[in-house]
């Protein structure tokens, strides 16, 4: 019988899952809309969100069974194409060594206290192994190098900014899988407010909808909490030409990829808000260097397929804020796997429960 490994990546904005055969080839891959909180929460009864009886933890597990509900589906299909060995899930939030979410997830009300992997192994009927989703897409870069690094960081650009550690094949997860959290590297005291609560975070600068929010408000002119970094966003007078900021003044919001469009085309106040990205950025990597030591950084995430240049600047920058050792024998690089890094190497991470090392790097995902 062939044997089937599957791969969950589960994100604030979508749940996507693959299924790989012996040889790495995708034989299916799903994409399913993550329910959003509040809605989720409304659909369960009004009462749950609005009425007296209200409380934010009937409303946050309203939503937790509502993504279960949904992973469900997207199992469902994956089994569709044959009998599945083993499943792998990469989820935000810290994962205990039960598989439970047990760290804070911004991104999914109510995801805290999930036995995720009892329900999705029920589901399967397969073994599941639950990680973080960073460590899961810095397994999948170190599998499609086939091995052959000490040390890997990957720093994933998406809804959150998300980071994993591989060395020799092993991820460093830290306690309840919450380690290297890069996003929530302060980089900025008393700077924007993150999701997460605090102030400064790296997230706060150079997520996806943060992106698109510092261009917002610098547009319009507002205090967009740069702090320090504001020498790097340049004067305001000089966005007075750009198309961008002139949208921001009549009300338009944006996203990274239409901030990313205007930087293509040279306006002004993109260059702006990829430079404060940029060094957001290398502030956070450039702890994670001192702590870690890896020799190769990838970047991976959607942010970066429309932001290619950004690996190179943030070496350039780097070099600037951390000493020379730390940096000399480092390779800053995109992702090969893509935005995939994370799926893929959850279903290679799961795989990991029922085959051998060397099988593994043969499955390795294409």
């Amino acid at each position: 019988m062939e044997k089937l490994y599957a791969g969950l990546d589960i994100g604030g904005q979508t749940i996507k899952g693959v299924v790989l055969d012996g040889a790495g080839k995708s034989r299916l891959e799903v994409s399913r809309t993550t329910p959003a909180s509040r809605e989720t929460a409304a659909s369960c009864g009004a009462a749950a969100l609005w009425g007296v009886a209200s409380s934010r933890e009937t409303a946050a597990s309203c939503g937790a069974a509502a993504v279960l509900e949904v992973i469900r589906g997207v199992i469902a299909e994956l089994s569709a194409v044959g009998t599945i060995a083993s499943v792998g899930v990469g989820t935000p939030g810290g994962v205990d060594s039960d598989g439970v979410i047990v760290g804070m997830s911004a991104n999914i009300s109510g995801w805290y206290g999930t036995r995720l992997r009892d329900e999705v192994s029920a589901m399967a009927a397969a073994p599941c192994a639950v990680r973080n989703d960073g460590n899961m897409a810095a397994y999948g870069e170190w599998a499609a190098r086939e091995g052959s690094l000490k040390g890997l960081l990957f720093i994933g650009l998406g809804t959150g900014i998300g980071g994993g550690y591989v060395e020799d094949g092993r991820i460093f997860g830290g306690c309840d899988d919450r380690a290297l959290e890069i996003g929530h590297f302060m980089i900025e005291p008393s700077g924007r407010r993150c999701a997460c609560g605090i102030d400064g975070c790296a997230e706060a600068y150079a997520s996806g909808p943060s992106i698109g929010k510092v261009a917002a408000a610098l547009g319009r002119g507002e205090d967009a909490g740069l702090g320090s970094m504001a020498r790097a966003a340049g004067p305001a007078s000089s966005f007075k030409d750009s198309p961008l900021a002139a949208r921001a003044l009549a009300g338009e919001c944006f996203n990274a990829r239409e901030v990313y469009e205007a930087y293509a085309a040279g306006d002004r106040l993109a260059l702006a808000v990829d430079a404060v990205a940029a060094e957001a950025l290398a502030r956070a990597v450039s702890v994670a260097l001192a702590m870690m030591a890896p020799d190769t950084v990838v970047f991976g995430g959607g942010v970066i397929a429309g932001a290619p240049h950004l690996p190179a600047r943030i070496a350039e920058l780097v070099r600037e804020k951390v000493y020379r050792d730390a940096w000399k024998q480092c390779e800053f690089e995109t992702a090969l796997l893509s935005h995939r890094a994370g799926l893929l190497g959850a279903a290679l991470y799961g795989a990991s429960l029922v085959v051998d090392r060397a099988d593994l790097l043969r499955i390795r995902a294409r």
